[in-house]
């Protein structure tokens, strides 16, 4: 059962060999930087010029911006320089720096509003000049996801200088692209209630209150604040208690709902027009952070900068950073959250989980279990704990911490099938298999259909040859669900091996090749059918391949062998 585990973890050789060489390219780029030579000289601009774009491309934004640094020290005018020179400050929240390149951006290309010019935005809305902003925002043309914000930047500037009218008036171009017809709502909605206009803000937001399950929570969140601001307490608490049910946990709706409870004023959700501001540009890279993630973390970065209290602004950049895997630059901005903002849990529970990525398992395991200690009614430190514990193969202290997890909950709710799952696994990878079949069982009943649940029960089953033609449809079903997913795909592909059907087999396991291609137990099932159906060449490559990606000692020694013996002989006392 050892193959099964990658189902679960999965591998990361290939990409591990790549992040080395790649690294290795950039450390001798960065010592020729960081030596006597001169700045100026070829070799120095050279390794500056190659370790920059190795950096761009790896998104170490920091390494890139010191060597783009060293290149504009020789290049001061270069554009194209200036420009890699500002995205990587930026990303890298170096924002001065960012600021004084974005000034030679704009002497550039004056006629655009872009990256640059937002960057000058941002600096002088964070000094409150905004006759500067409405300067900035006017002389230039909106391209892409500016043609977004600058109307919000305008009317929040125009409503600091006095002019409520004018600044509701400078959404309208926003209701013309109605690409995001609740943006210039919930902005108007904002920019009335700050003008102490609590019967405005209703006029142009009443119509969410018929349609609350398909409205944005912020959206009715302004709402609320305009009701409780003509003492419609009734009318507010009622939209708060819905979207309490329809957002379970959402902790921004449990303070309102608190608040109100108490009697007790619902305080702004934007305290000036810079965090109005601010707010846009938050929501903006919200939206794009999965189809633009380095745009993301840029509107992010700017969004912080004009309003340091904008956590939400600090979780969406370290989410980027993330996917990046830029995890140590990740925790660093979690770290910055305000102990008091409603993001300070999650940020909290991200630097753990960011902790495990970095393999630096004894602090992720103090940090989670402080966390665990100090919140007795949460599951998730314990959860990542279980994880952590699954991850090094470590299956017995992995399910203490799920057992600990599902000790806090009902045990019968919905939300409780993913810590039976994870236990089942720590559980059938200790040789518990009762206990385990039966967490997995009341998985699938708390949560019917999943196909991660399918999958695991369904290759057990398969594993032990019992419940064949149940478990061949469960995998099925699974497969239907996910076609994509190729731990899933090689789970049908490995059960027509385990009962005999080689031909299937193969069709099923070169398609989960070619979704997995980097994935050592996955080809090596490919080899096993491959033998099985004559082809022994093709099969002998796939064992080498997946002895190239980086498996496990007990699959690795299971590979030798059937190199060296072929599969027979393996095979002839183990069940493959």
């Amino acid at each position: 059962m050892t193959r099964r585990i990658g189902r679960s973890i999965g591998t990361a050789g290939s990409k591990r060999m790549r992040r080395h060489l790649a690294a290795g390219l950039l450390a001798g780029a960065v010592a020729i930087v960081n030596s006597n030579v001169s700045a100026a000289s070829t070799p120095s601009l050279y390794g500056a010029y190659i370790g920059a774009g190795y950096a761009e491309e790896i998104s170490d934004f920091e390494t890139a911006a010191n060597l783009l640094e060293r290149l504009l020290e020789v290049e001061p005018n270069d554009p194209l320089l200036q420009r890699r020179g500002l995205l990587a400050n930026l990303n890298a929240g170096r924002m001065e720096r960012a600021v004084d390149l974005a000034r030679d951006q704009v002497a550039v290309y004056p006629p655009e509003t872009d990256i640059a010019t937002l960057t000058l935005v941002a600096d002088t809305v964070r000094k409150e000049d905004w006759e500067g902003v409405l300067n900035l925002v006017n002389s230039s043309r909106p391209t892409l996801l500016a043609r977004f914000a600058v109307p919000v930047i305008s009317a929040w500037s125009l409503m600091a200088l006095g002019d409520t009218a004018v600044a509701i008036e400078a959404l309208e171009p926003l209701r013309e692209e109605n690409e995001l017809p609740e943006f210039p709502n919930y902005h108007a909605g904002l920019i009335f209630l700050h003008a102490g206009q609590p019967d405005e803000a209703e006029a142009v937001l009443a119509q969410y209150a018929d349609a609350i399950p398909d409205s944005g929570v912020g959206t009715l969140r302004v709402l609320v604040r305009a009701y409780d601001a003509q003492g419609r307490t009734e009318d507010a608490h009622a939209i708060l208690e819905e979207l309490a049910v329809l957002h379970p946990g959402l902790l921004v709706v449990e303070r309102d709902l608190a608040a109100l409870d108490a009697d007790e004023t619902l305080p702004p959700m934007v305290d000036g027009p810079a965090a109005g501001i601010s707010d846009a540009m938050t929501d903006l890279a919200l939206r794009i952070r999965r189809q633009a993630p380095a745009t993301a973390l840029r509107y992010a970065r700017l969004g912080v900068h004009m309003d340091a209290g904008n956590d939400l602004g600090r979780m969406i950049a370290a989410s980027v950073l993330e996917s990046v895997d830029r995890f140590d630059e990740a925790i660093d901005e979690l770290a910055q959250v305000d102990p008091a903002s409603v993001y300070d849990w999650d940020a909290r529970i991200a630097i753990g989980e960011n902790l495990i990525r970095l393999s630096r398992d004894d602090e992720a395991v103090e940090h989670l279990e402080a966390l665990a200690e100090e919140n007795p009614d949460d599951v998730e430190a314990l959860r990542q704990l279980g994880y952590l514990m699954r991850l090094r193969h470590r299956f017995e202290e992995g399910y203490d911490y799920y057992d600990r997890a599902l000790d806090r909950v009902d045990g019968n709710s919905p939300d409780d099938w993913a810590l039976y799952y994870s236990r089942g696994i720590t559980l059938e990878r200790t040789g518990r298999w009762e206990e385990a079949e039966r967490d997995l069982k009341k998985a699938l009943e708390l949560n019917p259909g999943d196909p991660l649940v399918l999958n695991y029960l369904g290759y057990s089953w398969i594993d032990q040859g019992v419940n064949i033609d149940e478990a061949m449809e469960m995998i099925r079903e699974a497969v239907e669900q996910q076609r994509n997913n190729g731990f899933i795909v090689d789970s049908l592909g490995w059960a027509h091996y385990r009962v005999g059907q080689f031909e299937e087999a193969v069709l099923q396991l070169e398609r989960a090749v070619q979704l997995e291609p980097g994935n050592a137990i996955v080809n090596d099932h490919l080899g096993d059918a491959y033998w099985r159906v004559g082809r022994r060449f093709e099969a002998r490559y796939q064992w080498e391949r997946a002895l190239s990606q980086d498996p496990d000692d007990d699959l690795r020694e299971t590979i030798e062998r059937k190199l060296e013996e072929g599969l027979d002989a393996v095979e002839g006392d183990s069940d493959g």
